[in-house]
């Protein structure tokens, strides 16, 4: 088994690639400034342009697949601007002369334009196209996309990602390790505000210190009820057998997390195990801005069977107590 794994944009991520290469399937990467801010990514064009090549040029002579992603929820006028598409369609190419494998969208309006113009371009749905039933992956598929990437919501229903390969017959992509609660009522907004902090320039705007999202969306939720915790469908190292032979692609999230966390994820997925702190290798940013939870035992999850017995939640962390012997 092998594992998709963001570009963190550090120096020594060539070594963990040379490191891990038998065990990296895919490596992510993001667009330059120049065409897209995508927030987290603030080299300077032609600085990042140059590491990218680089990049490349390693997935390339180590035969793993690199996908440049363009998954923001919102690009404003962009949307539907026919001269933006030309220009992501010609840096396109220029990727694809130099090895380019595989992009990965949001805007599902690029698809066929895109397919036209470079077919044997592999194209996958990103994960914020929220794909959970099985007609949307069936959409999916008349549109050209040749990876489907499910919502993260499905993650545990073994059953709804089985008729959905079966049905497709596409290759299935799963994220094993972002936070965010299943069915989360605040996602779109959540999502809409980080492409508009962006425009904004929110590192450097005082009108954006009064921040709505971390004060009134999901934290106060966890703050609450410590045991919602367990509503994020996260998949553990030791649940991945489960998911060897439903899905073909296992992406971890690695985007903004230094060299070392980024290993010691990756080994965990790879060893099947990992026995320590369970948010060690799931990264979230409620660790870092609210002291509501900082420690559940990886092996105490594995002792009660957790993957057999959180398919049986019942959605009322309020009045169900199941998860206190996880604490």
């Amino acid at each position: 088994m092998k594992f998709s794994i963001w570009y963190n944009q550090t120096n020594d991520f060539s070594d963990l690639l040379m490191k891990y290469k038998d065990n990296i399937e895919s490596v992510y990467f993001a667009l330059p400034l120049s065409l897209w801010n995508s927030w987290r990514d603030l080299e300077q064009d032609n600085y990042y342009e140059k590491k990218i090549f680089n990049l490349i040029k390693i997935c390339k002579e180590s035969w793993i697949e690199n996908i440049l992603v363009i998954n923001a929820t919102c690009e404003w006028e962009k949307t539907w601007d026919k001269y933006h598409l030309l220009e992501l369609i010609s840096y396109i190419k220029k990727l694809r002369k130099i090895w380019l494998n595989s992009i990965s969208l949001t805007n599902l309006l690029y698809v066929k334009f895109i397919k036209k113009s470079i077919p044997e371009l592999k194209i996958y749905s990103s994960v914020n196209c929220y794909v959970k039933t099985v007609e949307q992956a069936l959409y999916m598929k008349k549109i050209w996309i040749d990876v489907l990437t499910i919502d993260r919501d499905i993650n545990r229903d073994l059953d709804l990602i089985k008729e959905i390969k079966v049905r497709t017959w596409l290759p299935i992509q799963i994220l094993l390790n972002e936070w965010c609660f299943r069915n989360c009522p605040f996602r779109n907004t959540h999502f809409n505000i980080i492409s508009h902090w962006v425009e904004n320039n929110v590192r450097n705007n005082s009108k954006w210190n009064y921040n709505l999202l971390e004060k009134y969306s999901c934290l106060p939720l966890l703050a609450e009820n410590k045991r919602m915790v367990f509503r994020v469908p996260f998949v553990r190292p030791e649940d991945l057998h489960y998911y060897e032979w439903l899905t073909d692609v296992f992406k971890l999230t690695t985007r903004d997390n230094p060299i070392k966390e980024v290993e010691l994820m990756l080994l965990a997925y790879v060893q099947w195990y990992y026995h320590w702190n369970l948010f060690d290798i799931i990264p979230s940013c409620v660790w870092h801005h609210e002291n509501i939870v900082n420690y559940i035992d990886n092996d105490k999850l594995t002792k009660f069977n957790f993957f057999e017995d959180i398919k049986k939640c019942i959605w009322d962390c309020d009045n169900c107590f199941n998860c206190d012997k996880y604490f």
